[in-house]
């Protein structure tokens, strides 16, 4: 018997208050080993530093928006810039501060931070848990003129071969439909954000069988719940049929969970 991982969406108010605080559970019950799933993670912070232009930035602090443990704020740090990290979960920001970086508590749509008061708004693969326009919005709020935003996401091609399997056994919602690019896009014009760059590339992660890729998910806190979802835990039959779905996607290095990434940079 299993429990499917899920990236369910929410519509309403009170849904989307409801996905805030499963969000903010799930990241804090994975942070304490957060960092030994985080391979593709790390990847895709890679990828965004390597991306982003390295043209010079108004004086002030750089925000890392949804800094988790902190990998990004350290990488960040070469910058010479003070780094104001911040994450929703309690339990990731603390260990941030165990890495010496700074581990503010807070929701990156609510930023707990005057206006115009940064030069750098960073944020790797958090914004695909919010709305956008409500983080665009904030984002350029605290930003400076001429401060510059840096934006890793992810896109709906998403863990496609997840959707596609769930699909053989119900009509659950079991992969989050996260948004297109140009929705992103159009959130950060109406925020008042300009020359705006994208790119989009996949990025894989590869596990020997379908619990340990399900594993991996839920071990960076990815499977957030909503209303959409599957109630109940799967069958025997209902997995055995899942995983033979799955298999079909098999590649050399095992099963796949690829991800569809989405980066962004725009000057306020």
């Amino acid at each position: 018997m299993h429990d499917p991982a899920s990236f369910a969406g929410a519509s309403s108010p009170t849904a989307l208050r409801e996905q805030r605080k499963q969000i903010r559970a799930a990241f804090g019950a994975a942070a304490s080993a957060y960092d030994l799933h985080a391979e593709v993670q790390r990847a895709i912070v890679a990828d965004l530093a390597a991306w982003s232009s390295d043209a010079a930035l108004p004086a002030g602090p750089i925000l890392d928006a949804g800094c988790g443990t902190g990998f990004a704020s350290t990488l960040l740090r070469g910058h010479g810039r003070p780094i104001i990290g911040l994450d929703i979960a309690a339990e990731m920001a603390a260990r941030a501060c165990g890495r010496g970086e700074s581990g503010i508590v807070a929701d990156i749509e609510q930023l707990p931070l005057r206006a115009g008061s940064v030069a750098g708004y960073w944020s790797s693969l958090a914004w695909q848990w919010c709305a956008a326009d409500r983080a665009a919005r904030e984002a350029a709020r605290v930003l400076c003129k001429g401060g510059r935003l840096q934006l890793a996401t992810l896109g709906p091609e998403t863990l496609a071969e997840l959707r596609d399997s769930f699909a053989v056994i119900d009509a659950a919602e079991h992969v989050r439909a996260f948004e297109a690019p140009d929705a992103v896009i159009a959130a950060l014009k109406q925020a008042g954000f300009s020359a705006i760059r994208s790119e989009r590339h996949s990025r894989a992660g590869h596990a020997p069988d379908l619990a340990h890729l399900l594993r991996d998910i839920r071990g960076v806190g990815a499977h957030t719940l909503g209303g959409g979802r599957r109630r109940g835990m799967l069958g025997k039959h209902a997995w055995l049929r899942l995983c033979e779905r799955y298999e079909t996607y098999r590649e050399p290095q095992g099963l796949p969970a690829r991800y569809d990434v989405l980066m962004f940079e725009a000057t306020r």
